[in-house]
């Protein structure tokens, strides 16, 4: 069996873990998640960061996990496939190094079985940008080097926003869920701003989420 810590360390980005809700809502402005009223605690607002907890669930009995590739919604324009495609590979290193020690990582559901959905996009509340596109990434390369080197890239990164949530692998329930607007505004990247710092913020998300889930386990 696995601790709640150890379920921390599986998604990236969850920085906050706040009060739950019931409520019920229709889907997050990328589409990514749905049932997006339960995220009640501060979504659509700058630099939010809105949660949810399912009240009572057991998340002890969990020991693998099934880690689904990396979404990315985009709607900025002039992103290149290698942009997005850099961030979803950094995204998903994380995740696979920061469970690969602590839970099996399979791709069959099962009783003890997680699921993981994590998505980056600048579609959020009160922002007009262009059209959408999503994309999928089963198996995403980093390719990029050096600096951003662009004042489009640059925003872009600074605007990003995580979206993730754990589901019960067998029922599709909800465990946990979570959006972060804050990711980017954190960021503050320039087109001076090196790939190997983004990649080290989003590694730092893993600490901070580790230290977090320490803190909620000993309540």
């Amino acid at each position: 069996m696995i601790t709640i810590t150890r379920i921390g360390l599986i998604i990236t980005s969850f920085s906050v873990i706040s009060i739950s809700s019931c409520a019920t809502g229709g889907k997050s402005p990328s589409g990514f998640l749905s049932n997006y009223g339960q995220l009640n605690a501060g979504y659509g607002t700058t630099d939010s960061v809105s949660s949810y907890v399912k009240p009572g669930a057991d998340l002890k009995k969990y020991e693998s996990v099934i880690i689904d590739p990396v979404t990315t919604v985009v709607a900025a324009p002039d992103i290149s496939p290698a942009v997005t495609a850099q961030l979803a590979s950094y995204l998903a290193t994380s995740l696979n190094d920061s469970s690969a020690s602590r839970l099996k990582i399979v791709s069959i559901p099962g009783p003890t079985t997680l699921r993981v959905r994590v998505n980056l996009t600048d579609v959020i509340e009160g922002k007009k940008l262009g059209k959408a596109v999503k994309t999928i990434h089963p198996a995403p390369m980093a390719t990029l080097t050096g600096t951003l080197g662009s004042t489009a890239v640059a925003t872009f990164i600074s605007d990003v926003s995580f979206e993730g949530e754990v589901l019960d692998s067998v029922t599709g329930e909800r465990l946990v869920a979570l959006i972060d607007h804050r990711l980017g505004n954190k960021r503050e990247a320039s087109p001076t701003t090196s790939w190997a710092g983004v990649r080290s913020a989003i590694n730092q998300g893993v600490v901070k989420l580790r230290a977090r889930f320490i803190s909620v386990q000993s309540e």
